[in-house]
């Protein structure tokens, strides 16, 4: 199982900052920056740095998905900075000391979203500001391929209707939905928004609830059985070949290769859509994009991750002015028309997003509910769903067994895994 992160960090880096020291957090005296990013997210980052509003040296160091060594170093040379991927856990750090409380004013200038403050805000002061949103419920289709097929526009659609519609296609030359079953947190995406469609009072108290959780629940049962529903309907090329498969490469089955109808991939996807449609010489119109469907007569999952900025307990003081920097408006604005695949934490956003994204950023402005595998802990990656989401995918895929005993055995290794998380 690859993470986004370490998937990323095998494309080609830019090099570090000049003045690196001997340490992996260099020695240049500048404010240094810990980032998951790597590739062209690196290279957006690195424009966001570049604009004269930041104002003071800056040193960016790439730990892709060793980020949480960022917390552990007690040297002159840790970062100050942290662009955290794990929002859920910024609390928690806080409450250990490893956190400095950020200006106020760096709040006050920002209208946040309350779930912001709900995860940021430790004692009555903030911790960490929030700098890029991530639309995890988000789905892309191809129009023109859903058309030929005559399935139309899914907005509308149930997660009935998925699998109803996942059966029409069934045994032609296509997927119905793409899978990256190499990369366990698509795997996490797709449960959670089962999840949170079948009963939002469960996902919160699992989000909530202090290790162990339970997962042996009806709800967590419903969701897996429509996982297995959907994930079991045999499809073109197997299920050995959709494990194989990593978040790129299902786009690509989209909008390039054609072979498959729909995925379901957040914002970030955007660059890689829009490299496939130059490669095939396809136009943005074949690009759809809707959002993970809900069960009959209950609520569209809304479900948005994110990176927020936060300083290290022995940061320069000048790190609290990179990190206001990086709250203002407009600080994103060449990563959001430079880059793409990237939507603003805040309303005030000071950017023109392109025709596939803009809709999707209005729509997420609303109330989401915060991803619940970065509220969980170790429970949350690959120590805990992953494993076990990528062993019922395994287990269920093109129907090759019965969904509830796979259900029976993934819930009883979410509740023994949790028990070893004590």
């Amino acid at each position: 199982m690859v993470s986004r992160r370490g998937l990323l960090r095998a494309g080609a880096l830019l090099p570090l900052a000049a003045g690196c020291g001997t340490g992996p957090f260099g020695g240049s005296g500048a404010v240094r920056i810990a980032v998951a990013w790597s590739g062209g997210e690196l290279a957006a980052f690195r424009a966001v740095l570049a604009a004269p509003e930041i104002g003071t040296a800056v040193e960016v160091v790439p730990l892709g998905d060793d980020i949480d060594t960022a917390f552990g170093s007690a040297s002159r040379e840790a970062p100050d900075i942290v662009m955290m991927p794990q929002i859920g856990q910024v609390r928690a750090l806080a409450a250990r000391g490893g956190l400095r409380a950020l200006p106020e004013q760096v709040w006050r200038d920002a209208p946040y979203a309350e779930y912001w403050e709900r995860l940021l805000v430790h004692d009555g002061k903030p911790y960490g500001a929030p700098f890029k949103a991530t639309a995890k419920s988000l789905v892309w289709f191809d129009r023109e391929a859903m058309a030929e097929y005559g399935l139309g526009d899914p907005a509308g659609w149930t997660v009935r209707d998925w699998v109803a519609a996942a059966g029409e296609v069934s045994g032609g030359p296509v997927r119905f939905l793409a899978l990256a079953g190499a990369d366990g947190w698509t795997l996490t995406d797709s449960f959670e928004n089962m999840l949170l469609a079948e009963s939002p009072a469960d996902y919160a108290d699992l989000a909530e609830s202090a290790p162990p959780r339970r997962w042996d629940r009806p709800s967590v049962r419903a969701a897996l059985l429509d996982l297995g529903a959907l994930w079991g309907v045999r499809a073109a090329r197997g299920i050995g070949y959709a494990m194989t498969r990593q978040f790129p490469d299902a786009v690509r089955e989209v909008f390039d290769q054609r072979t498959a109808l729909m995925v379901a991939m957040p914002d970030f996807a955007e660059p890689i859509v829009r490299r496939c449609l130059r490669h095939a010489g396809r136009s943005e119109e074949v690009v759809g994009t809707t959002w993970f469907p809900p069960v009959p007569g209950g609520t569209r999952p809304h479900i948005v991750g994110g990176d927020v900025a936060v300083v290290t307990a022995r940061a320069s003081r000048a790190a609290d002015e990179v990190v206001a920097a990086l709250a203002a408006p407009a600080a994103a604005k060449p990563w959001i028309e430079g880059f793409g695949g990237f939507l603003g934490p805040h309303r005030a956003t000071e950017a023109t997003y392109s025709r596939i994204l803009g809709p999707v950023a209005g729509e997420l402005a609303a109330e989401p509910v915060v991803e619940l595998s970065e509220r969980i802990g170790a429970m949350g990656g690959r120590h805990g769903l992953w494993p076990v989401l990528t062993g019922f995918l395994a287990e269920v895929g093109d129907g090759a067994n019965p969904v509830q005993p796979a259900v029976d055995r993934a819930v009883a290794a979410l509740d023994d895994r949790e028990r070893g998380h004590r």
